[in-house]
This record gives C-alpha cells, sequence and structure tokens, in this order.
C-alpha cells in the first residue's frame, strides 16, 4: 500500500510497499528500514543533502526515486540494493558517483540528469543489467571506454553537456540505439564527422 506519511505507515508496516514522502532534514530518517516489505521509495526534499550507508538495508527496494536540489552526498551502497530496477538522482549537486564492483546485478534504468557531474559514474561497467542511462544536463566532457562494456545499454541520454568528440570506439555498444548528444561543444568539423561516421544528425538550435 502506498503511504505519503512515516506515523501512519507505523499503524502496520508490514502492509507499507510504497512510501512517499517530502523530506525536510538534511538526511533520510532511518525509520524507513523498519518496512519490510517497501518497494518503492520516492523522497521530495529542498534539504536533503545525502543519501546515508543504511540505504542498502532496503532489500525489496525496486524503484528509489530521490529528488533535491540540495543533494551532493550519495553513499555506494544505494548501488548495492539487491532489488533495485530504476535509480532516479536527478535535479541535485552530485559532483561524483561511484559504484562498487559488486554492485546490484537488478539495475537496469540510471537518471543522473541535471547535477553537476564531471565524468561518468566510476565503475560505470560494473552494471551488468544496464539499459537505459541518462546523464544529460551535467558537465560531462569525456565517454569512457569502459561504456563498451555495458551489453545491454540501449538509450544513452547525454544531451547539454561539454563533449568535445565521440570517440569511435563508440560503434562497439552492441546494444546501443538510441544516443541522444545534442547541446554539447563540438565543432563544426566534429559533427560533421560524427553525422558521417555514426549516421547522428544534431537538433537545430
Amino acid at each position: 500500500m502506498l503511504f505519503k506519511n512515516l506515523n501512519k505507515a507505523f499503524v502496520n508496516p508490514a502492509i507499507v510497499t510504497t512510501l512517499k514522502l517530502n523530506i525536510k532534514t538534511s538526511t533520510l530518517p532511518e525509520e524507513i528500514t523498519a518496512f519490510p516489505n517497501l518497494e518503492n521509495l520516492y523522497i521530495q526534499s529542498k534539504k536533503l543533502e545525502s543519501i546515508p550507508d543504511w540505504i542498502s538495508d532496503l532489500e525489496k527496494v525496486k524503484i528509489v526515486y530521490i529528488n533535491s536540489t540540495m543533494l551532493s552526498g550519495v553513499s555506494e551502497n544505494i548501488f548495492k540494493l539487491k532489488s533495485m530496477t530504476s535509480l532516479n538522482l536527478s535535479g541535485g549537486r552530485i559532483q561524483n558517483i561511484y559504484i562498487p564492483l559488486t554492485a546490484s546485478s537488478t539495475l537496469t534504468d540510471i537518471n543522473l540528469s541535471k547535477n553537476l557531474l564531471k565524468k561518468f559514474p566510476q565503475n560505470i561497467q560494473a552494471l551488468l543489467m544496464l539499459k537505459n542511462l541518462n546523464l544529460s544536463s551535467n558537465e560531462i566532457t569525456d565517454i569512457p571506454l569502459e561504456i563498451t562494456e555495458l551489453a545491454l545499454l540501449s538509450r544513452l541520454s547525454l544531451d547539454n553537456n561539454g563533449l568535445t568528440k565521440l570517440p569511435d570506439y563508440m560503434h562497439d555498444c552492441p546494444k546501443l540505439d538510441i544516443l541522444s548528444i545534442d547541446n554539447n561543444s563540438f565543432s563544426s568539423e566534429e559533427k560533421e564527422r560524427i553525422e558521417a561516421k555514426f549516421g547522428i544528425s544534431f537538433t537545430a538550435l
């Protein structure tokens, strides 16, 4: 069942499957771990600054959506959630993301758009089941070779970043069907090369 209030949810913790909360503190309340059947966690906040290590205790959570304009700290433990399939941390102030090599193998969708990332999440290749990756509206300047190790990646969004070159090894992403790279720092010559080599057309401004 869906609950928007922790006090009401505590009346019968076992029936809580979805929490939609407005958090007014700088970190998440650890009481969230009291719901053994929680599957969906939606957080809205204007003050939340970090995601704590205990987030990995939410063993049944499949969807994590955390939106806070102040969010800058993300524990690597969030990538150890055993059942998580979708992670959305868009609209924050995140500058770096570290993914442990022991990351969950269930994660298929990540949205880190509208943050302050200067590079791809470290160890992105550890997410073996990843299909959709949205890194648009960040400050990324390079695409790492490790992206070619994501055998199931089908959609990559990199609009509104600082890319100056699209590496040739992008051809080696076996399942990549949609690559979005509008509004980057490509020169006219590089755009022509990309259009010729990759068949990508740029959206007119």
